[in-house]
């Protein structure tokens, strides 16, 4: 390879993969707005998983909407204000064991970047071990998410969430195909 080229890859993949770069005062810089939004979502899930539910005002504002209605009454239903959120996520999370998996997600800014309207797609696990049957304790659900990120003291947050179920019905994995949830 041609010394130029290298040159120009050396400073494009740092930029490309959303990494942190140190300035010639020692600074360093924050990741592509693209990347920051997707680590945040990936926060977000972890806190989710983890249940550390103090942990939530990293990733939501104060004034947060999250709004699961879609999935229906026992999925978490409409939360105003990071309190109703952390309190309505507790019941539907109970003590069972859950994963958020975030997979793809579209990314829209807008010109003053400091709103993004984003469409994520995930799967949701809960399972209770001594529940397995129970369609209501032991489900998987294909989420279509559709948020919008905000600026909040320097950092991007969830502000609204829209949760849709891009399944016929909330699976659950125990069921054979015969069985009728």
């Amino acid at each position: 390879m041609h010394i130029p080229t290298l040159f120009l890859l050396a400073c494009l993949v740092p930029f490309c993969l959303g990494t942190t770069s140190t300035d010639s005062h020692g600074s360093t810089s924050q990741p592509d707005v693209y990347e920051a939004i997707h680590q945040r979502e990936s926060i977000l899930a972890e806190t989710l998983d983890t249940k550390d539910w103090d942990r939530l005002g990293e990733s939501m504002t104060e004034d947060i909407i999250y709004d699961s209605r879609p999935l229906g009454p026992d999925y978490g239903g409409l939360s105003v204000g990071l309190d109703q959120v952390i309190e309505n996520t507790k019941q539907a999370f109970g003590d069972a064991m859950v994963a958020h998996h975030v997979s793809n997600a579209i990314i829209r800014l807008n010109p003053d970047v400091t709103e993004a309207n984003v469409t994520t797609y995930i799967v949701w696990s809960r399972w209770e071990p001594d529940a397995l049957d129970d369609p209501k304790k032991t489900f998987r659900i294909y989420e279509r998410c559709d948020d919008i990120f905000v600026v909040d003291d320097g950092t991007w947050k969830l502000t609204y969430s829209l949760v849709t179920n891009l399944a016929p019905k909330v699976e659950n994995p125990y069921f054979n195909d015969e069985q009728d949830m």
